[in-house]
């Protein structure tokens, strides 16, 4: 563990996309306010995704990015003139260990510049680089490690969101306005790489059987980008499900999951907001390296862990993918009840 000689008042976090990743690094967030609980804790994101920490009581500011900050040598210009305007910190801190991260990193005034050792350029601009080290399939482990890295102090626990009053108030309103009750079990299908998603018929298989189980009602969530999928998958489900796909705010989904008995997701941001709320989840997944522990609410993680998995970005099956079309609806639905179960 490291020792610092002098606690640091001021501090900027630079995560700014992922929000899986974001989710995660909220453990970092929570062992840093333990640690120091007068500092300054300001944190650095995309404008898309920045609203996850609107109203977090843990943060002293939340800086977005300005739109196409990173795209452009005028964006670049724009961004640097907003980050200079900034007081100096005593430590700036790269939880995401990217090139473009680091020169975010360095664009601030800071006495101490920390981030994560990575194989992207740009590691000469950080003061101290932190390998990804934790403990095996623990969830959010990198930041954990990082969190007791930094502060020497004890592991500051699993990702922990907790929705602001004003998005409860508006998860409320949603609610109300599709008739949605609360305890209603939440469907998150939707990802950023074909080879994380589970097949889309099974999801219609799943919510029909629990329907004919007493379970639900269901709805299912996803981003505007998610919309014509969505079509497919809804024209499976059961009457009572409610499709909110790109009806719901960033900031808005913690409050939604919040008021969920139960999270069934594939290997996404939205399931992990599940656990982050503290709601009973089960996860599915296939080509990524599955967390099975250090959560603070129930979970259980359906994974087969065939020969070629965990296979990442790289799949070697051609399009099968039989890491998840393995996963039966009629499985995934018995560990759902049980779940359910063993939490009522």
């Amino acid at each position: 563990m490291s020792n610092r000689p002098q606690p640091p008042r001021r501090i900027l976090i630079v995560r700014i996309s992922a929000l899986g990743d974001m989710v995660f690094c909220t453990s970092l967030l929570e062992g840093l306010r333990r640690a120091y609980p007068g500092a300054y804790i300001a944190w650095l994101a995309q404008p898309t995704l920045a609203g996850l920490l609107e109203g977090d009581a843990r943060l002293s500011e939340l800086i977005r990015l300005p739109a196409g900050a990173l795209d452009s040598l005028s964006g670049l210009l724009e961004t640097r003139r907003l980050l200079a305007k900034e007081p100096k910190f005593d430590w700036v801190i790269d939880a995401q260990g990217l090139f473009k991260t680091r020169l975010l990193a360095r664009m601030v005034r800071a006495r101490r510049r920390y981030g994560f050792g990575s194989k992207e350029p740009g590691g000469f601009l950080m003061h101290e680089l932190v390998p990804k080290d934790g403990e095996p399939r623990t969830i959010g482990r990198e930041y954990r490690h990082l969190a007791r890295y930094l502060t020497g102090g004890p592991d500051p626990g699993a990702p922990r969101l907790v929705p602001s009053l004003l998005a409860s108030e508006r998860a409320a309103d949603i609610m109300r306005s599709t008739h949605l009750p609360p305890g209603f079990i939440a469907l998150c299908p939707f990802t950023t790489r074909p080879q994380k998603h589970w097949m889309e018929p099974y999801w219609g298989e799943l919510a029909r059987r629990l329907r004919d189980l007493g379970l639900g009602p269901f709805a299912v969530f996803g981003s505007p980008a998610d919309r014509d999928a969505a079509r497919r998958i809804m024209a499976g489900m059961p009457e009572n499900t409610v499709d909110l796909v790109g009806a719901t705010r960033i900031s808005d989904l913690s409050a939604m999951l919040d008021r969920a008995s139960l999270v069934i997701g594939v290997d996404t941001g939205l399931t992990h907001i599940g656990s982050a709320v503290r709601k009973p989840v089960l996860a599915l997944f296939g080509s990524t390296c599955p967390y099975t522990g250090g959560a603070d609410s129930p979970l259980k993680v359906m994974y087969l862990a065939l020969p070629c998995a965990p296979c990442k970005r790289h799949p070697t099956c051609g399009g099968v993918f039989m890491c998840m079309r393995d996963l039966k609806p009629e499985r995934v639905a018995a560990e759902a009840q049980k779940l359910l179960l063993e939490t009522a």
